[in-house]
């Protein structure tokens, strides 16, 4: 089993009389990709910060590498790139000298890697920094972050902006980066095509809490829509508690399958006593299943 990069024991985080984060416990292993899920105000943001020592919470336990940021030897916080979901400063900066002073506080920085990155994605190295779009902001920063060839990468949001192009690009290059380095790397995003692509796990932060954390493969495996036959419409019974969207018809009843259980969905058709037709459901659809749940 491989050791934990982050580890994060009953956090809490409040604003004002707010709760943000609450008794939150969540570890991700060596070459994990996680992405984050969660509604926008769920505190995404906040977590991220927070695995960044940006942001103070007022209880709990972080660690990465088994250690507390106040414990970090300067080496290891070289390893680990950042993009925050709202950018700003060095706008009178020309790109060039944005990328090349950075990139001077790592000693992994490899300077022809982000030439080459910043000159596919179309950057202008003598643009100020001040007069770049939004998207290309964005991927500036990404570019800087991702050209330390971090051990531990952190993104907050980091395509919001981006046009399907760039976004595909984009997330090609984190695939490359982990195969090559094995980096480890969380990201927040709305748009669920782009996890699919470059994900192996799936996190919904909701209600202050992780409260799912899967393999993304072996959670596709596990949904589904499904179609229930009987001569008569279908109440749900205790069988079938753990199923959502219950809705009974003429024949029988239709619902969803959310949540991996002990069995198999074949085993769990098997033993309901009904024919039940699984249709797979995508992961849109069960983020947005999950995600409206109230508690």
């Amino acid at each position: 089993m491989n050791k934990s990069v982050i580890s994060i024991k009953t956090m809490c985080k409040s604003y004002k009389d707010k709760k943000v984060l609450q008794s939150l416990n969540w570890d991700i292993a060596k070459g994990d990709i996680v992405a984050l899920l969660g509604k926008n105000g769920a505190g995404k943001s906040t977590l991220l910060e927070s695995i960044m020592n940006l942001r103070e919470f007022e209880s709990g336990e972080l660690k990465i590498w088994g250690k507390q940021w106040k414990d970090l030897e300067q080496s290891q916080r070289e390893k680990i790139g950042f993009v925050a979901q709202d950018i700003a400063g060095f706008e009178w900066m020309r790109v060039k000298e944005f990328l090349n002073y950075l990139g001077s506080f790592f000693p992994t920085w490899d300077k022809n890697y982000s030439d080459e990155l910043r000159s596919r994605w179309g950057i202008d190295a003598m643009q100020k920094v001040g007069d770049l779009s939004g998207g290309q902001t964005q991927i500036l920063h990404v570019i800087q972050a991702i050209s330390i060839k971090p051990e531990l990468l952190i993104l907050d949001e980091p395509v919001a902006h981006l046009d399907p192009n760039m976004r595909r690009k984009f997330i090609s290059e984190l695939i490359e980066l982990s195969c090559e380095n094995e980096t480890t790397m969380v990201f927040s995003s709305h748009i669920i095509s782009d996890l699919e692509r470059v994900a192996n796990r799936v996190a919904l932060l909701q209600n202050g809490k992780i409260s799912m954390d899967y393999e993304i493969e072996n959670l596709k495996a596990s949904i589904a829509h499904l179609k229930i036959t009987a001569d008569k419409p279908l109440k749900q019974s205790e069988y079938f508690s753990e199923l959502k969207s219950w809705n009974a018809y003429a024949h029988g009843a239709t619902a969803k399958l959310v949540k991996p259980m002990q069995q198999s969905v074949d085993e769990f058709i098997k033993q309901s006593g009904y024919t039940i037709e699984a249709t797979p459901i995508s992961l849109e659809d069960w983020y947005l299943e999950v995600s409206n749940e109230s508690s």
